[in-house]
């Protein structure tokens, strides 16, 4: 049996032992240690309750560190000696901030490191997952972390240069997507459609889009093409989003992401 076990309950935490909830229970466990949550986590999602980090470390196979990056030190203290000559666990940090070479400080030269930037999609197994191995886990190693990293969405290695820029878009997106689909649903009742009904609309055509650009492999502006005629409505919409500078917009909004970001490295 593989085990995952996360230290830290937050919300990415939680994010991830639901996406990973489908997996056989006979062949993954999960647990969860947090100094004041983990009891209730743990029955909310189904899984095991640890009392401390060295327990945990020393049960798991793959251990998350899914805390505040304030916590490394703490954590490093406690479960250090248990993973830091250790040949069979890999630890996963989903710390903000946290370098590889951070973690390496606190682990040991040792310890076998993968920094990883999921985003809260990975409830759904729809998510994104960044990903950076440390340089002491062997091919198959970082092969195993790959794909059961994969059963929560789509998985790529990235440089840590890029994690700022990644975050930004894949980490925080969700955010900034939920709230254009809160806008279009808000015009949508300004338009006169009950709020459900609009929602509805509105759900369904941002999937429809999505899945459309995917299964013709279509770019968004040759999408946004094929709708439109020109001198239509649809055109007449277009044009006001581009006189507002849509895509100004949206920069200024990722480099404010990635500026903040910026402060925690």
């Amino acid at each position: 049996m593989f085990k995952i076990g996360f230290i830290g309950a937050g919300n990415m935490a939680q994010a991830m032992i639901k996406g990973w909830s489908h997996l056989d229970r006979e062949q993954v466990q999960q647990m969860v240690y947090a100094r004041h949550s983990a009891t209730a986590v743990a029955e909310k999602l189904h899984i095991q309750a640890v009392p401390d980090m060295e327990t945990l470390a020393q049960e798991s196979d793959m251990i998350i560190l899914a805390t505040p990056p304030t916590a490394l030190a703490d954590i490093a203290h406690q479960i250090r000696s248990v993973v830091a000559y250790a040949k069979n666990k890999i630890v996963v940090s989903i710390m903000g901030g946290i370098s590889l070479e951070m973690l390496q400080a606190a682990f040991g030269d040792q310890t076998k490191l993968v920094r990883a930037l999921p985003n809260v999609n990975v409830a759904v197994d729809e998510g994104y997952i960044a990903m950076a191995a440390g340089q002491t886990l062997t091919p198959d190693e970082k092969g195993a972390v790959f794909a059961i990293l994969a059963e929560l969405g789509r998985v790529e290695e990235y440089p840590e240069a890029q994690f700022g820029a990644v975050s930004a878009l894949a980490g925080s997106g969700p955010a900034f997507i939920a709230g254009f689909v809160q806008a279009l649903i808000g015009a949508g009742q300004q338009a006169g459609l009950e709020n459900e009904t609009s929602s509805k609309l509105v759900q369904q055509t941002i999937q429809g889009t999505l899945q459309k650009m995917a299964t013709e492999e279509i770019t968004p502006l040759e999408l946004a093409h094929q709708v439109m005629t020109p001198g239509g409505s649809t055109a007449a919409g277009w044009d006001v989003m581009q006189e507002r500078d849509i895509d100004q917009m949206m920069d200024a909004v990722i480099q404010a992401t990635m500026k903040k970001n910026a402060e925690f490295e």
